[in-house]
């Protein structure tokens, strides 16, 4: 009679998911029901078939990584925190990010430059964590159209969507202490910087109807950006109160 194998040996018993703490949830309940071993009976059972640690920033995840760390995998998605070489190493296996853009908009606020530069498709690139942000090898690439009519809250919503397609489809391959294959794909676009959404968000003096349109549909609303213009030394932000959604860090939120 062959030898029973023990789960331990086939999947990981835990993923470090650093992450924003409003998006933990959902991404832990994603990664758990996409296991391979999830089932109605599984999750009845004392011994959970997977761990997942929300940490949030540097000090969580240090924190985290004081312990041991045999069998866990390092997975970011939707957090800014910049991850030491020395953590990386501290995990057995590489460690993974879910960048919420496609490979031409490595960096920040990829749904805004790729509306504001008018491209036709986005999507979500999942690939390996290095020193280098944005840079790592690249094991998928989810891509859909962008909609014509899409502003930065639509698009937004529809690129959330598509880190849960990826989660389901890359979760078995995540959760397996095996490296995932690599894609042939490769990073194409130059990484974005807070100056440079800084400066869009800023409207000159001489702007015409178009270009504003076009910075509106990019940037959108909420406290943290909005575009804005300077006038006899007092700067002036948007604030429209208008009906519709506006969006706020990322999400869409009712208007006020």
């Amino acid at each position: 009679m062959a030898a029973m194998t023990d789960p331990r040996d086939t999947f990981l018993s835990e993923i470090v998911l650093l992450t924003d703490p409003a998006l933990a949830p959902i991404l832990a309940q994603a990664l758990l029901i996409a296991h391979p071993q999830a089932s109605p009976r599984a999750f009845m059972r004392a011994q959970p078939i997977l761990t997942v640690t929300p940490v949030v920033g540097a000090v969580g995840l240090a924190a985290r990584c004081d312990k041991p760390l045999s069998g866990a995998r390092l997975l970011i998605c939707g957090s800014e925190t910049i991850v030491s070489p020395e953590i990386l190493d501290a995990f057995p296996g590489p460690s993974y990010n879910i960048h919420p853009g496609p490979p031409e908009y490595p960096g920040r606020y990829p749904s805004v430059f790729a509306l504001y530069d008018g491209a036709a498709e986005f999507g979500t690139t999942v690939h390996e964590v290095t020193a280098r942000v944005d840079a790592g090898p690249i094991v998928a690439v989810d891509r859909f159209p962008i909609p014509a009519t899409a502003d930065r809250a639509a698009l937004e919503k529809l690129s959330f969507a598509s880190v849960l397609r990826l989660i389901a489809d890359l979760c078995p391959r995540l959760v397996a202490p095996a490296p995932m294959p690599r894609a042939d794909a490769a990073w194409s676009g130059r990484p974005r910087r807070q100056a440079e959404f800084d400066a869009l968000c800023r409207l000159p003096d001489d702007i015409g109807e178009a270009e504003f349109a076009r910075r509106y549909r990019a940037v959108g609303e909420g406290p943290d950006h909005a575009l804005e213009f300077t006038r006899f030394g007092h700067r002036f932000r948007l604030d429209n109160r208008r009906c519709g959604p506006v969006t706020v860090g990322g999400c869409p939120r009712p208007a006020s």
